[in-house]
Formats: C-alpha cells, structure tokens, sequence
C-alpha cells in the first residue's frame, strides 16, 4: 500500500496508495501523464527549499489548473495539490497560484535566543576566518554552559575534518575536576557530519550516549533542514555555506562559499529549540544579518544549469520555454546558454524542435550530457564500458578523503597507484578500472577500505549500472543502432564516446 521512488530504485506496485517519490520522479512522470492522472493529491514537501524540479513541478502543475476547464481532460475528479513548508514565503507562493488559500498550523518548538557574537562583520565577509572562532566557542560552550548537546555548521568536508581535529586536541587537555562548570558533563564526543560519510559513521551522530557525554556535531547544511538530531541544545552558525553555481560564459559550474540567508540562518537557529529552549551562536554581526544577508536563498533555478530541464519542457511540448510560468524566473542568457548546450549535443534542431536523439536522452534519468554519451557508446562499440563510467559518474564521490594528514598522504599513493594502472591521468578510466577491480576482488568492501573508496558509492554505482541495463534493453538501443564503428581499442572508443557528451567543455 506505501511505497517510494528514487531516482534508480521503484518500490512500488499496482496496489500502492501512498507513494513517495523525489521531485525530480514526479518531474519525469509529467513527460509521460502530463495530466498525472494517476494521482488524486500531490504534496510537494520542503517547498521553501526551492530545488530545480521543484520549481518546475510549480509552473507545470499551475498550467494544469489553468487548463482544468478544457474539455480535452480525461480526469473524473479535481486533482489536489498541498504545498508544504516551514518556512515558505506563503504570500508569494498563494499569489502565484491564483490567491489560493493559505493553512498555518503552529509548530512545538522552543524559544532560541540568537546571541551575535561579532566575528565576522561587513568589512570581513570576503575573507572570513571562523574556522578557529568556531572552535573556540564549542570549547567554552563545553566548558561554562549547562548539559545539552551542540551542533556546529561549516560548510564542507575539509573544513569539517579540521574542526574536530582540533576539538578532539582541546577536550584531551581537559581537566573536568576544575575546568569544565556543569557536574552534569564529564565527557565530549566529537562527530562529524557530511554527505560522502559512510553510513555507519553517519549513524553515530543519531545513537544514543551515556549520562554526562555532550555530543558536538560538526556538520554542513545538511543538519539544518534534512534531519534532526535529539538532544541539539546550543547551535553555532558560520554564517556560510558551499552553494552550487552555473557561469554562462564558461558554460561550467563551480562550487562556492557563499553568505547564508536569512531564511538559512533561522534554520539553523531553529535546530536548537526541538526538544527545550536553546542558545544560536552566530559567529557575525547582527549588521550583516540585517543589512548584507538576503532574505531567501536564491532558488536553484536561478543559478545552476538549465539543459536538464529544458530538454523535458521540450519533450513535453512546451517550446517557449523563455516564457514558462516560472515562480522565479531565470535570467534569459541561462536559458539560451542550455538551448545552445542541448543543439550542441544534437538534442534540439536549429528551430529549437527535439530531435530523435533528444527523446532518447530524455529516457535516462540523468544529466544531458551524461544521456549523450550512453548513446554515443552504442555508435563507437563500447557500451559496457559507458555503462560503468556513466553509473561511478552519478554517485557521490567515491573516493574518501581522510582528514588525518598521514592518511591523506597514504591515501593519495593507492589513488595515483589505481590511475596508473587504469592507463595514465584520465579520471574516467580510473573510474572504470576501480569498479572493475573492486568487483573483480573477492570481498569488495574490504577492498574499498584498503584503497581508500567509498564502498556505499560503488555499490550504488552498481545498482545504478543494473537499471541504465534495463532502459536500454526495454527500449532495444543496442538491437536497433546502426552498425558499430570499428575502434582500434576500447580505449579510443570510450574516449570518443566521452567527447560526444562533454566536448563542449572543452577550454574557452
């Protein structure tokens, strides 16, 4: 009766009622039941955070209500749509579908006092340093304020990992006989938190400690708005974080520490007040709050790029795509820039019509490019290879990266010995020669520790290789290409195969 879908895996069935699904499903099932025909309600959850597919589900489910007096509708009842948020711009978000009407329902928390501590002010935003401000201000949480556990933000890995190196170096000079104020604390347990963590790590930070542990979850955004953690009590704010961003001029995107809003920035407080009243330690100025911050983090839309969804509102017949409905529009040079990326790929005609080979890249669930190269392999003979690489190329990084210095140095020894053996300075092939090899081994989560590689990563990339198998068997690529070109290796084929999709990147 309840089941989910994800982009790789479909647990579901003709008698599911409940189904929970990912944004960007419900986006790929508007391609194939525009009229999504069968649903009777659909909730969009977490609206406030303003994903791409989101954004586009709002514009595509708006035309369905503007449409919903058309006779040509098969539908026998009104569809419902509810959108969810803690904290939408609900005026905005009503407007925007027709004044619909808007249902507050109070939420049990606890009041968070904000306290400023002036670190980070309007002349230094540009050059922030609060790694060891951070640090410092744990240590005198650990050491002056009552029990309660502490959850940090950062804004990645590197930083993450320094951050408890130096906790761990503080809590073990301490003496808790005449150092630390509370009776009620005699230990600290540092734990850090980020996307590429294993699993098991990831699991510590929700386990339950004895009396008198306080935790400190080091963390990325990912604790602001994905999970709670039982027992946050003090929450201290970097003001930052790494945010996606797409040039149009270089066609790339790029990864970048940017200023917090200030819809983030209640986000973060928020996590203090779950469970009794709580203390946010924001690292910056109350100025830079008030004055510098935005008031909402710029929706995806607005900077990432566009060629993804711009193929599927092509698909789907929707061929001013300047003009869609959108909740926030996207600066015109972005959508131009993915109509030229998607005409260089072969996906769109010179009148900006889908092609043959666009509909055949809209049939994978993933990036443009990474669609034009599977295609690509059927023509230059190396499918098997794509396959893999298209797969390693779809998962978080596989490859982990130790905070300790030593290890990072070992660590980086094993990675050059596997490129080297996968044929020189080419991170595709590498790629290739590691899931080859680590299914070639006979236990190959051990392998994977023993080389440093993220052994959920590579098992994903397997689960994933299984059902890009699968659409192409279901839609008969290999059966119905043309003959394969003759290669004088598989390497050259793959490289070829590889240029297909991402020449475009090529330097500027």
């Amino acid at each position: 009766l309840v089941g989910y879908q994800v982009r790789f895996d479909d647990c579901t069935s003709s008698s599911t009622q409940i189904k929970y699904l990912t944004d960007g499903c419900l986006l790929r099932e508007f391609i194939d039941d525009p009229e999504l025909l069968d649903y009777s309600i659909v909730v969009l959850d977490e609206a406030h955070e303003r994903s791409l597919d989101t954004d586009i589900l709002f514009g595509l489910i708006k035309r369905l209500f503007i449409a919903k007096s058309s006779k040509t509708t098969t539908r026998k009842h009104p569809l419902k749509i509810i959108v969810m948020s803690a904290s939408l711009n609900h005026k905005k978000f009503s407007k925007f579908f027709g004044s619909c009407p808007v249902l507050e329902i109070p939420g049990r928390t606890f009041p968070v006092k904000n306290v400023y501590c002036n670190h980070i002010g309007k002349d230094s935003i540009n050059t922030p340093n609060y790694l060891t401000k951070a640090v410092n201000k744990a240590m005198t949480i650990h050491t002056e304020c009552p029990s309660g556990h502490i959850l940090l933000f950062l804004t990645g890995q590197d930083e993450i990992e320094r951050c408890c190196d130096q906790l761990f170096e503080k809590a073990e000079n301490l003496d808790y006989r005449y150092d630390v104020c509370s009776h009620d604390v005699d230990a600290m347990l540092v734990l850090p938190l980020y996307g590429s963590m294993s699993t098991e790590l990831q699991k510590r930070v929700f386990a339950p400690v004895e009396d008198g542990v306080r935790k400190v979850v080091v963390a990325t955004n990912i604790a602001a708005t994905s999970l709670t953690i039982e027992g946050i009590r003090y929450v201290i704010d970097c003001g930052f974080v790494k945010q996606l961003s797409f040039n149009p001029r270089t066609g790339l995107d790029s990864l970048n520490i940017v200023l917090i809003s200030q819809s983030e920035a209640l986000q973060r407080a928020g996590r203090a007040g779950r469970t009794t009243e709580g203390i946010c330690y924001r690292l910056y100025t109350r100025d830079v709050y008030d004055d510098v911050m935005s008031a909402e983090t710029a929706p995806e839309i607005q900077r990432t790029n566009l060629a993804k969804v711009v193929l599927y509102l092509k698909t789907m017949g929707i061929h001013d795509v300047i003009r869609f409905d959108y909740i926030d529009p996207p600066e015109e040079k972005m959508v131009m820039e993915a109509v030229k990326q998607l005409y260089i790929l072969g996906a769109l005609d010179r009148d900006g019509g889908i092609t043959a080979i666009g509909h055949n890249m809209v049939l994978f669930p993933l990036s443009p490019c990474l669609s034009r190269i599977l295609l690509a392999s059927l023509e230059f003979n190396c499918v098997e290879s794509i396959l893999i690489i298209v797969a390693m190329l779809s998962v978080e990084d596989v490859f982990l990266r130790p905070g300790d210095r030593k290890k990072f140095s070992k660590a980086s020894k094993v990675w050059a010995e596997l490129a080297a053996s996968a044929g020189g300075n080419n991170d595709f092939l590498t790629l290739l020669y590691v899931f080859e090899e680590c299914f070639r081994s006979v236990e190959p989560a051990k392998w994977c520790r023993e080389h440093f590689l993220h052994w959920r990563a590579v098992k994903t990339a397997a689960n994933i290789l299984e059902q890009l198998k699968s659409i192409m068997q279901r839609q008969k690529m290999e059966e119905n290409s043309k003959k394969p070109t003759r290669q004088k290796s598989n390497k050259e084929a793959i490289l070829k195969a590889l240029c297909q999709g991402l020449f475009h990147n090529t330097a500027r």
